[in-house]
């Protein structure tokens, strides 16, 4: 499966980022947010990791450095190296005890968040028709309030930020806002996909014949995206903590489905 180390890369960096996101709006009612960093910092360093396989030749990635001026490749690289440095000195001074978290973790936020922008900037100037649309960026910035609302929401169910009790809720909301959005999005990607390659003859068709191949599993994977969404919001609603982690667990197994087909029509 060649797509397995770019899926591993996307889905890891961009709720690690969804993580951090949560993190740096917590941390001045939270008594520490250390275990979310942790989380965090994981799965930023497992996607990176995943990203250099990929190349095929870990010092490869030193020439991704180069034309940052020019190349959404390279400034992703460079946001990916910051936002990584970031999130890992805030943690080691929160272990540490020392000031300065409170600084660096919005920092790796917003650094992250300009990575997920450069990576979707990355498949949006490919020459393959079914990136070339706003959809990639709807999915990719959907990846990172998805799973950093969930991760979040259950670390809350753990007791670690019992002070917020309100937290889950509005992660649900998020939820809610971010599939919803990515679902009305959908119509007008189809659309654009259908008016390119009527006007442009000698664009590649293989990207359509392989959606077209995988429309069974695209539809199973929203249907598994919108069940995991009412689950996670009709949990949070009523406090019914197996309902909310069934949906948690649908909508993270939708996210993994949709980022396959993504890769998969490329």
């Amino acid at each position: 499966m060649h797509e397995l180390p770019l899926l591993l890369f996307t889905f890891l960096l961009q709720g690690s980022v969804g993580v951090t996101l949560w993190l740096a709006l917590l941390r001045r009612r939270a008594g520490s947010v250390l275990p979310g960093v942790i989380i965090a910092f994981g799965m930023a360093c497992i996607g990176l990791l995943a990203s250099m396989l990929h190349m095929g030749y870990p010092l490869n990635a030193l020439n991704a450095l180069r034309h940052v001026a020019s190349s959404w490749l390279s400034r992703e690289v460079v946001f990916a190296s910051l936002y990584l440095a970031a999130l890992g000195l805030s943690g080691l001074l929160m272990i540490v005890r020392k000031p300065g978290s409170g600084l660096l973790l919005p920092l790796a936020a917003l650094l992250g968040v300009i990575d997920v922008f450069c990576m979707a900037q990355i498949y949006m100037h490919a020459s393959v028709i079914t990136w070339q649309h706003v959809n990639t960026l709807f999915l990719f910035f959907g990846t990172s309030g998805i799973v950093g609302s969930v991760l979040v929401a259950l670390l809350a169910l753990k007791g670690r930020w019992s002070f917020l009790p309100q937290l889950v809720k509005i992660a649900s909301a998020v939820v809610a806002v971010m599939v919803l959005s990515r679902l009305l999005v959908q119509p007008l990607w189809f659309s654009a996909i259908l008016e390119t390659s009527q006007q442009v003859v000698t664009f590649p068709h293989a990207p359509l014949e392989r959606l077209q191949q995988l429309h069974g599993l695209y539809l199973a994977g929203w249907v598994i995206s919108v069940l995991g969404m009412l689950g996670f919001v009709v949990g949070s609603l009523r406090k019914a903590t197996g309902m909310l982690m069934l949906g948690a667990v649908l909508l993270l197994a939708a996210e993994v489905v949709l980022r396959f087909i993504f890769f998969s029509i490329g």
